[in-house]
């Protein structure tokens, strides 16, 4: 029997795939490009920390240290406990804060209806002092 269905075409190798997968995040939106480029490797490194210190310590006492219930010196390894405290405290809500605040001006700009030039030049005609009224003639 003679089949009609064409074959299909011959897989590419994993190094071709892995770099068409690459080239196609060009075509993602700034947002998402940053978040599985950039956030991914800085997530990935705060779960790692994490991970070490759990498995040193318990997964329940590194929780307690990363969100400050517990003091890093008072725990079996202080040494790996420390870089889980300041991430708790300074990494995690920095990250937090500065990709809400990014996502946040993303959504006003799309709104916004007057470009940033007329706004200034509305502001600099606001800051000039009034005129002096006229005299009227008797």
């Amino acid at each position: 029997m003679i089949s009609t269905m064409p074959e299909p075409p011959p897989r590419l190798p994993l190094w071709a795939r892995y770099r068409r997968r690459l080239r196609s995040l060009a075509a993602l939106s700034k947002t998402r490009y940053w978040l599985l480029t950039r956030a991914f490797w800085l997530m990935l490194a705060f779960f790692a920390v994490f991970v070490i210190d759990a498995l040193l310590i318990g997964w329940s006492t590194a929780y307690e240290v990363m969100i400050g219930i517990k003091s890093p010196a008072e725990v079996a390894a202080p040494l790996a406990s420390w870089p889980v405290s300041l991430m708790g405290w300074l990494a995690i809500p920095a990250f937090v804060g500065g990709t809400a605040g990014y996502l946040v001006t993303r959504q006003i700009d799309a709104r916004r209806t007057r470009s940033e030039a007329e706004v200034v030049a509305e502001l600099r005609r606001r800051a000039q002092p009034p005129r002096r009224p006229r005299k009227e003639k008797r």
